[in-house]
């Protein structure tokens, strides 16, 4: 069984996160007894964290780019999240290992609708992913990061694959690639056209500002495509693609980084 489906039957069978808060909130003493004395003490440890995370946020904010603009990389803050995330790994490990534990022990009582058996799941669940996000919060404080940037260099460095469309392709923009493409071959057929020792003065000047002209367009259409940022961006990861291909771990992602699976990006795991 893949790691992330361990992980996750443990972590996300039947909401258990949200049902050990429910089932505390409902039952109390009782089920914190079923969750081994521990599940005040968890809920506890849970709220904590979330307001460290909060208060990195805080104090080292992010700005996003604009809504359908790329990020671009810088190397200072690549390096960070790169070591971010390389010191965070033994605990992530730790956590699957302790997840495949668990399954092992408990798996046949993941899908039962025994109040029991889904409030220890709960229980264990906290407990591991708790030490888990203590160390990816103190990584990211080691260098001075918030949750919200890691976030948004984790979408660039492990996007989510490309799902083909299920509805009528969208009109093309100037900025497409083909259209870039379209445009950087009719800029190449005005070379030769210059080099003609026949043209007249007036032909000459027409042709030379079609060339400044297309230039600089193609120029524009780049830099409102976020082409410019892309390559340089293409650049940087290729420099560092030993790291990022070191480190790529969806179950990181998933149960550390985003506040819920479905805003995760789904790297390839190791």
């Amino acid at each position: 069984m893949k790691k992330k489906w361990v992980i996750g039957g443990v972590l996300g069978c039947a909401g258990l996160l949200l049902v050990s808060l429910l089932g505390l909130i409902a039952v109390g003493a009782r089920a914190d007894r079923e969750m081994e004395g521990s599940g005040m003490g968890s809920m506890k440890e849970a709220q904590e964290q979330a307001g460290r995370l909060a208060e990195l946020n805080t104090r080292y904010p992010f700005q996003p780019p604009p809504a359908g603009q790329v990020l671009k990389l810088d190397e200072a803050r690549l390096e960070a999240y790169l070591t971010a995330r390389e010191a965070t790994m033994p605990a992530l490990h730790t956590l699957e290992t302790e997840s495949a534990a668990f399954f092992k022990q408990y798996g046949a009582d993941l899908g039962s609708k025994n109040p029991r058996a889904v409030l220890r799941a709960a229980g264990a669940s906290m407990r591991m992913i708790a030490k888990a996000r203590a160390a990816f919060a103190t990584n990211l404080e080691a260098v001075r990061m918030s949750p919200l940037e890691f976030q948004g260099l984790t979408r660039v460095l492990y996007p989510p694959p490309v799902v083909a469309p299920q509805e009528a392709a969208p009109v093309a923009r100037p900025s497409d690639p083909e259209n870039l493409a379209l445009l950087e071959k009719q800029l190449a057929e005005l070379t030769p056209q210059l080099e003609d020792p026949k043209l007249s003065e007036e032909q000459r000047l027409q042709l030379e500002q079609r060339r400044a002209g297309l230039r600089k367009y193609i120029t524009t259409l780049e830099l409102a495509g976020g082409k410019v940022v892309r390559d340089a961006n293409a650049a940087l990861l290729g420099k560092h693609q030993a790291r990022i291909a070191k480190v790529a771990n969806i179950g990181f992602d998933e149960f550390l980084v985003f506040e819920k699976a479905s805003d995760a990006p789904r790297p390839g795991t190791p």
